[in-house]
């Protein structure tokens, strides 16, 4: 497979898990009944970067890497409570699924640029 190759499929990999994971994130505070304010300070973070990841620029992916942190310590967080929604699961795995792609993808780009 061809280097090219790796990145179409690696960006088109955090665009769907970027996306998923705002979805996911959405029906999770959606069936907590969260008001909406939460809404707004929990999905900003990742709703700035929407422009840069569908551009897919390095720059916006690094800063993915530094914000999914601060995902990432709530899900887990979320993890430890007795009885962990279905979503709170499927929150974890996108957040660790898309550090490891856009991370890949931004190091493949890094090292592979003209």
């Amino acid at each position: 497979m061809k280097v090219e190759q790796k990145i179409t499929i690696s960006r088109l990999a955090v665009q769907a898990s970027f996306f998923s994971l705002l979805i996911v994130i959405t029906i999770n505070l959606w069936q907590k009944d969260a008001p909406g304010v939460v809404y707004f300070l929990y999905l900003l973070p990742l709703v700035i970067l929407i422009p840069g990841i569908i551009r897919g620029e390095i720059r916006t992916l690094i800063w993915l890497g530094f914000v999914l942190l601060l995902y990432f310590a709530v899900a887990v967080g979320r993890m430890s409570n007795p009885g962990p929604l279905i979503l709170d699961i499927a929150e974890l795995v996108l957040v660790v699924v898309l550090f490891i792609v856009a991370t890949g993808n931004a190091r493949l780009r890094q090292k592979n640029a003209p």
